[in-house]
């Protein structure tokens, strides 16, 4: 069996927990939940205004319930909410499925909280990124009332901000890392909700693209894409070439393959100061910076300094042999092999190479179009 996907930008810190086994054998979806006794169990199917009932089933008076076998009869893949009284929870179902859900229906609105749905690969890989985020989202509630408490000293309503903040960022990087290992499934689908677009473009593209078979049925799937068209596309007017990131700016977060097909992320070096290096095996004003590359490695790798090489190469070979030929002996070297059609001229605002682009350890932007001893200067500066 396998499932669609849910869309969360509504779910706000609320998620269900999803872990894997099999329901009933004539029952697409049973199960018990306390506090839901005596009432009706709602199904409905995600159309373009919202959520629309199909379906409903008694629950008993001790909190049982089943839907009956043709409650998903000839239905796609894709994202079905249940509701029983005034809470919600949601579930990744087609024709085929067989799923037990138990757990507690809380009073009052919203969406339910105490949830367990036993069925599917796709969910327990999703509720391992629910327990995280869920995790963070208490504890950034945590500190967020710390700040704010204003009978608490100033020192300790700083450092709760800055918990805050901190807790922001984990959120974000459990939501990459989860994004980059289902690029082609529901539970990348599902992550990218917790990204921003603007800042993730490449990333939601590539999403997108990947789960276009499987999933580019669902009305997920199209709301996510008229999401991501509508998010401001960078500016394709400058005053400058490679003037759209300017220093002070958040560095958007890139993953591509290296030239042995291993995935590399940008993040993944966060705490370092690094270089962003746009470059490619065919440009030889960059082959003729990469020994001012190479030697600025060599002298301050030690303190914490990376380079990550961003390819605008077309064919592996060639670009591998650049890497050999010239030193580049740092691991993080990535490309989709698409040259200047590559996602990162787009996400990057790249028009012209070679060009650098220097971050600090919390992936601000430092410095641009650093040239020749340009980049020691200012790694003088950082490190």
């Amino acid at each position: 069996m396998r499932h669609a996907l849910l869309p969360i930008a509504s779910m706000g810190l609320t998620l269900l927990l999803l872990t894997g086994c099999a329901g009933g054998p004539n029952s697409p979806i049973s199960g018990t939940l306390d506090g839901a006794e005596n009432g009706t169990m709602t199904i409905g199917k995600l159309q373009r205004g919202g959520y629309a009932p199909f379906d409903t089933t008694q629950v008993d008076a001790t909190g049982a319930f089943a839907f009956g076998p043709e409650a998903l009869a000839g239905l796609p893949l894709d994202v079905y909410q249940l509701t029983a009284g005034e809470r919600q929870f949601y579930v990744i179902a087609d024709s085929l499925s067989s799923m037990r859900i138990t757990g507690t229906i809380e009073s009052g609105k919203g969406l339910a909280t105490d949830i367990t749905v036993e069925g599917d690969i796709w969910s327990a890989a999703f509720a391992e990124f629910v327990r995280e985020t869920r995790a963070v989202n208490d504890s950034m509630l945590v500190w967020k009332n710390r700040a704010m408490d204003s009978s608490l000293p100033i020192d300790a309503r700083n450092a709760a901000r800055t918990e805050f903040d901190a807790g922001k960022d984990l959120k974000m990087d459990i939501a990459r890392r989860t994004v980059r290992d289902h690029k082609a499934d529901p539970v990348g689908l599902l992550a990218i909700e917790y990204l921003d677009l603007s800042a993730d473009r490449a990333l939601a593209k590539q999403v997108l693209d990947s789960t276009q078979g499987l999933m580019g049925h669902t009305v997920a799937h199209r709301n996510l894409s008229n999401r991501l068209a509508n998010v401001d596309k960078p500016r394709t007017q400058q005053r400058r070439r490679n003037d759209m990131i300017q220093p002070g700016m958040a560095m958007p977060d890139i993953a591509l393959n290296d030239p042995d097909g291993r995935e590399r992320a940008l993040s993944d070096l966060r705490g370092k100061v690094v270089l962003v290096d746009f470059w490619a095996s065919w440009c030889g004003p960059c082959r003729r910076e990469n020994p001012n590359v190479v030697r600025a490695w060599n002298e301050y790798h030690d303190r914490g300094f990376e380079v990550f090489s961003v390819s605008l190469d077309r064919d592996v070979a060639k670009w591998q042999r650049a890497i050999e030929q010239d030193g580049l002996v740092w691991d993080d070297h990535i490309s989709d092999l698409k040259g200047w059609s590559s996602v990162a001229t787009e996400l990057y605002g790249i028009s012209s190479i070679p060009h650098a682009i220097l971050i600090d350890r919390d992936g601000t932007v430092v410095a641009t179009h650093l040239r020749g001893n340009q980049l020691e200067r200012e790694l003088d500066k950082l490190l």
